[in-house]
């Protein structure tokens, strides 16, 4: 009779494959994390462990949590683990780590990832810059604030997020993000144990990752998007052109990125009487007097588009910068549309043209929030918050490398991701099936010979004989 310590399990192919750590068993994402060496860069941002799991591992089974149709970590660990408890624990503590510098690596990630998909033969590529909001469904999240939200036209709870981003003429390539916090927060105070403890921003510290960003919450957007520009320039990002909707248009902003940065700038504007002015012909006027005055006279229709349009060229107060601004307006409406560029050289069409670009970034934000579980995490502390937001960015920049690379569209490229998960995953789930029966039996026969039951365990070792030999005679017709 042998011992437990001498049986010898069974070595299949999946167990060898298991025992060598290959974890990665989606070969495109398997091979963008080798390409751009993620394992390096997640150290070199200091997202790293002295002991336990590997990082780069975790990571990738985070990105990858979209592809399994799954929209947190919780449903991801429960369905993927037999121990979710413990498992779903390790990655909440590296989602949670105040030290982990989440921004720099997706900036550093992006500019590898601009440069393996940069376009040949392209006019200009455009720094481009907005915010949207996501919401939260807990009064207890850090920062969290009411703001309003002109897509549903009410007051949410969430967060306002600014992005910066590049569009090359064809991809659009996220590089960083900053939380932006409203005035109005909630005051609600949890009775649970485990909300008695000191506040997280009181315990991390100073130094950190963690303590920048929130500090860096109270700025405003337009302060956010300068220094988020000026870090882009810093990182090598190459564009003389950043584009903006009529929110930023004020003209210290505008100011501040043609002196400063050295930044043009394409533009919708909207009328804003006290802190925008404009010079024409030696006198201030505010956007809607430029339109009655001179603008409104000068309209010409455009046959290929079916709208008029007229352009002035205007001076801001207390500045050399020239504009010229587009007034658009649809045919048979009142309504008139500006877009403004500090490139006083381009002519009407290429201003149009241009500002069209930005749509770039709400198509960003669309593929994220529907596909990539942007917003959808719902954690109760700012770092796991910006943790997932930079999975997020991580997994768009990957499909945007593969898409680019097979020249594919973004959603053809997620849904082929998202089928070959699919198929994995079902998979596993059959192998691991099986494999569990087989220790099941292996344990019956062994626990039968070791009390002296032999005649009992041949026969249990004959019945599966005969169940495989009836698999083999079946296996023909199956296929």
């Amino acid at each position: 009779m042998r011992d437990e310590c001498n049986l010898i399990p069974v070595e299949s192919d999946v167990n060898q494959f298991l025992a060598k750590e290959q974890f990665m068993l989606d070969t495109e994402i398997a091979e963008v994390f080798k390409d751009f060496k993620i394992g390096s860069l997640l150290k070199a941002c200091h997202i790293r462990k002295r002991t336990g799991h590997p990082v780069n591992k975790m990571v990738f089974d985070l990105v990858n949590i979209p592809f399994l149709l799954m929209s947190n970590v919780f449903l991801f660990v429960r369905s993927q683990y037999e121990k979710a408890a413990s498992d779903k624990n390790r990655f909440y503590r590296l989602l949670e780590n105040a030290n982990y510098n989440w921004r720099l690596f997706i900036s550093t990630l992006s500019v590898s990832v601009n440069q393996k998909i940069r376009v040949k033969n392209v006019k200009e590529t455009f720094f481009v810059i907005d915010d949207t909001i996501t919401e939260v469904s807990g009064k207890l999240v850090e920062s969290a604030s009411y703001v309003y939200d002109h897509t549903s036209g009410k007051t949410v709870l969430g967060f306002q997020k600014l992005v910066l981003g590049i569009f090359n003429g064809c991809h659009f390539v996220p590089i960083s993000q900053k939380l932006c916090a409203g005035k109005h927060k909630p005051q609600a105070k949890s009775r649970a144990k485990k909300y008695t403890k000191i506040p997280k921003s009181e315990r991390i510290t100073p130094q950190s990752q963690g303590a920048f960003e929130r500090a860096e919450l109270d700025k405003t957007k337009l302060k956010g998007a300068i220094s988020l520009l000026k870090a882009a320039k810093r990182k090598g990002f190459k564009a003389t052109t950043v584009l903006f909707d009529s929110w930023y248009c004020f003209n210290s902003f505008i100011k501040e990125l043609v002196d400063d940065l050295n930044l043009q700038i394409i533009c919708q504007l909207k009328n804003m009487p006290k802190p925008n002015k404009y010079y024409y012909k030696g006198k201030a006027y505010s956007l809607n007097e430029l339109f009655s005055y001179y603008a409104h006279n000068k309209l010409r229709m455009i046959k290929k588009y079916q709208f008029k349009q007229s352009l002035l060229k205007v001076g801001l107060a207390d500045s050399n910068i020239q504009l010229k601004i587009v007034f658009v307006q649809n045919q048979g409406t009142n309504k008139w549309h500006a877009f403004a560029a500090t490139d006083t050289s381009l002519s009407a069409a290429a201003i149009l043209e241009y500002y069209s670009q930005r749509w770039s970034i709400e198509v960003f934000f669309k593929n994220c929030k529907q596909y990539l579980n942007y917003g959808k995490e719902q954690m109760s502390n700012l770092d796991s918050i910006i943790a997932c937001d930079a999975l997020v960015f991580m997994r768009y920049l990957i499909l945007t490398y593969l898409a680019s690379k097979d020249k594919a569209t973004f959603y053809d490229k997620f849904n082929t991701l998202r089928q070959a998960h699919t198929t994995n995953t079902f998979g596993m789930r059959l192998l691991l099936y099986f494999m569990n029966k087989l220790q099941f039996i292996v344990n019956e026969i062994y626990t039968l010979l070791k009390e002296g039951y032999q005649e009992s365990a041949l026969k249990l070792l004959e019945s599966v004989v005969i169940y495989l030999d009836n698999y083999r005679q079946l296996e023909p017709d199956l296929k």
